[in-house]
Order: structure tokens, then C-alpha cells, then sequence
């Protein structure tokens, strides 16, 4: 991607303060912004991001879950709950 500086800059400072990657910063936005959006939008097809939301849960529909680090997902879920309180 080609990104200003400027944003390029904040995204890396913001991931850092999380204790994670630019790029999972981004790819954690991007999902939560689809998610924000579906819920606005009820036309969008969960079917064409393989997203959905159960009980307030985002949920991807995937193949195998082997080989799956969870601590590392539930370590997520709490750095976006972080965001999410802080207004991010």
C-alpha cells in the first residue's frame, strides 16, 4: 500500500503502543470497519467476507482451526476491546 508518511507514522506508533505489527493494526481495523459496516448496511452478504457476527462475536468462517495459536487470538480480542474503550 502507499501510504503518507504522516499516516504511515501514526498507524506504526499506534501498533507499537499495542505491543503489535502495522500490519496487524491494519488488517484489525480493515475487519473491524467491514464488521461496523455490515451491521449499518444489512445488503452486504456476510457471505462475501466470510463474516458474521454470533452474540456479539465476530465470527471468520475458515477450514481447519489446526495449528491455531488461541492465546494469541484471545490476546487480540483484548487489544480491540482496548481500542474499542479508548475510542480508536
Amino acid at each position: 500500500m502507499n501510504l503518507s508518511p504522516a499516516l504511515q507514522r501514526a498507524i506504526e506508533q499506534i501498533a507499537s503502543s499495542q505491543g503489535i505489527s502495522a500490519e496487524q493494526f491494519i488488517i484489525r481495523t480493515l475487519i473491524e470497519k467491514i464488521s461496523s459496516l455490515q451491521k449499518a448496511e444489512p445488503t452486504v452478504s456476510t457471505s462475501q467476507t466470510g463474516l458474521r457476527e454470533e452474540d456479539g462475536i465476530l465470527v471468520f468462517n475458515t477450514e481447519s482451526v489446526d495449528g491455531i495459536d488461541f492465546n494469541a487470538l484471545i490476546a487480540q480480542s483484548r487489544e480491540e476491546r482496548t481500542l474499542e474503550q479508548m475510542g480508536l
